[in-house]
């Protein structure tokens, strides 16, 4: 029964009239809702299947015991192709059978971007009615018994999948992203999975994987930066001689997280997740008409020392809307009040303009394209690198605002972390590079970067390879061989960091002793089987 999950949280007072909160408690449903997330290669699949041991344990440390069920996206694309088109036989393997499940998630997506995620529900739904011994009908709801389950959907791979989850199960839904780096990625899909398949048709098909073409297209790229929480799956579970590998702590990072949505015991932000978090604080002040970008500064003892946002610069040193005095919209130069056009975009079609005007001038094109409308040529050249131009926003970038902001108070960036909220672009790079920044992490890609293509001297994307150069550079005592590190965040997201780390519940008694207290009203993975209409009535009910 749904009191079951409700007696975790609070002892029910004898009373005929139940309280408020006790009603509250009474709707939660008890389970729990897990999505798992990653390139190709990533190793969604164990870490499923490690996160479904991880949560079937109990211990007083980890957290109580739950039903734990892996649903597999691939079984339902193959349903539904059984269905419908029909294109996977029982013949096709390796590769080829992955590629054909590509196309029939394409296939599912074409009318609804969140088919798939459809699917995985209706499973859920299916699973609860066995687990619950109800008779499932079409329409009416299949209500939990209140005892503690956990879903684990493996896996996502369009960002229409996460949103149409995270409006369904609310605060019970958590997305794990699997951070691999891709040239394990690509060994392990060359070595050991498609064994038959050349390297160029691998690195072809890893491509489509992290965002075909068509919106409906496979787009983990786009879905994994809506993470609650990265876990690090770049090491493999035995080393080369088939024993265990002392470096693979995949059960470790999902039991913290078990710790951290449990409440089970007191945990607490790395100075990585405290960065991130500031970062993405810092985002939000962006009133960039392209995107928001946040990025905060630490120092060797992890404290934030800075933080920056991307926004136009403001005569007298910083950028609008950093300071005490609010600036009014008359006298505020940033884009959204000055021009109401992105000035790199406006600059990006000027160019397109004098390009298509030079090459009819100059009589270059040939007759084919010579017939071509103007507005057609234009729609091209924006697809072309031209739309990939940078240099022309009135924004400074966030790491920018940061190390300046810095530099305005006399510090150095010299050995400092850099958290930005976007993959930095390469002009931002190369000034990270030269103002000494140790190591920046980041969470959303920026496939314009051009980065790691032209400064691949001086930063690296491998944790090994970075900590060689430093080790390399103390042994000869120079400056000039270490690598700054650019890698993705791990750890808790921005999104979860409040619900994960604000204390809701009592820690300690009338003695000042520690207890694991119980929560007064609901966890931080509350989710109530009950509408809000439904809470209404029955609120309505206690009180007559």
């Amino acid at each position: 029964m749904a009191e079951q999950a409700a007696s975790d949280l609070v002892q029910f007072r004898s009373t005929s009239r139940p309280t408020s909160q006790e009603l509250v408690q009474a709707s939660s449903s008890g389970e729990l809702f897990f999505a798992v997330v990653g390139h190709v290669g990533s190793g969604t699949s164990e870490v499923a299947t490690t996160l479904r041991r991880v949560l079937s344990s109990a211990s007083s440390d980890s957290g109580p015991a739950y039903d734990a069920i892996v649903i597999k996206a691939s079984a339902e694309l193959e349903d539904w192709d059984a269905q419908n088109k029909q294109k996977l036989r029982s013949e096709h393997r390796g590769l080829e059978k992955t590629e054909i499940l590509q196309q029939i998630g394409n296939d599912m997506r074409r009318s609804d971007p969140a088919a798939v995620a459809r699917a995985l529900i209706r499973k859920i739904r299916t699973t609860r009615a066995e687990k619950t011994g109800v008779d499932l009908t079409e329409t009416g709801p299949v209500l939990p018994d209140g005892r503690r389950r956990a879903y684990i959907l493996d896996s996502i791979r369009h960002p229409a999948e996460v949103e149409l989850l995270t409006r369904i199960y609310q605060d019970a839904f958590v997305l794990v992203s699997v951070v691999c780096d891709a040239t394990i990625r690509l060994s392990r899909l060359k070595d050991e999975k498609f064994t038959d398949s050349g390297r160029d048709q691998i690195e072809a098909f890893m491509e489509r994987d992290a965002k075909e073409g068509p919106k409906y297209g496979q787009r983990v790229s786009d879905a994994f930066h809506l993470a609650h929480y990265f876990l690090d799956n770049t090491e493999d579970r035995k080393d080369n001689d088939d024993n265990p590998n002392p470096e693979w702590n995949l059960s470790e990072q999902l039991v913290r997280l078990k710790k951290i949505l449990t409440h089970a015991t007191v945990v607490r932000p790395y100075s990585s997740e405290t960065a991130m978090f500031a970062a993405y604080g810092a985002k939000v002040r962006s009133a960039c008409l392209s995107r928001q970008v946040g990025a905060s500064i630490v120092n060797n003892g992890g404290e934030v020392i800075s933080l920056g946002t991307n926004e136009v610069p403001q005569a007298g040193g910083g950028v609008y809307g950093a300071g005490d005095i609010d600036v009014s919209p008359i006298d505020d130069g940033r884009c959204v009040h000055k021009n109401r056009f992105c000035s790199n975009t406006h600059e990006q079609e000027a160019i397109i303009k004098k390009v298509i005007k030079s090459l009819r001038d100059n009589k270059i094109v040939g007759d084919h394209i010579a017939s071509v409308s103007d507005e057609i040529l234009e729609v091209t050249l924006e697809k072309s690198p031209i739309g990939s131009l940078l240099e022309f926003s009135r924004a400074v970038h966030a790491e920018m605002d940061a190390v300046l902001s810095l530099v305005r108070r006399g510090m150095s960036a010299m050995g400092t972390r850099v958290f930005v909220s976007t993959f930095p672009c390469h002009y931002c790079a190369r000034h990270l590079v030269a103002a000494g920044v140790s190591e920046v992490q980041f969470i959303e890609p920026y496939p314009k970067s051009k980065a790691l293509d032209l400064h691949s001297d001086s930063i690296t994307t491998r944790f090994s390879e970075w900590r060689e150069s430093r080790e390399r550079e103390r042994r000869e005592k120079t400056g000039k061989k270490i690598k700054v590190l650019f890698r993705p965040f791990v750890g808790v997201a921005p999104r979860l960091y409040s619900r994960a780390f604000t204390k809701t519940r009592d820690l300690k008694d009338g003695t000042g002793a520690f207890i694991v207290g119980r929560q007064e009203w609901t966890g931080p993975t509350h989710l109530g089987h009950s509408s809000y209409t439904e809470l209404e009535a029955q609120l309505a009910r206690a009180e007559s």
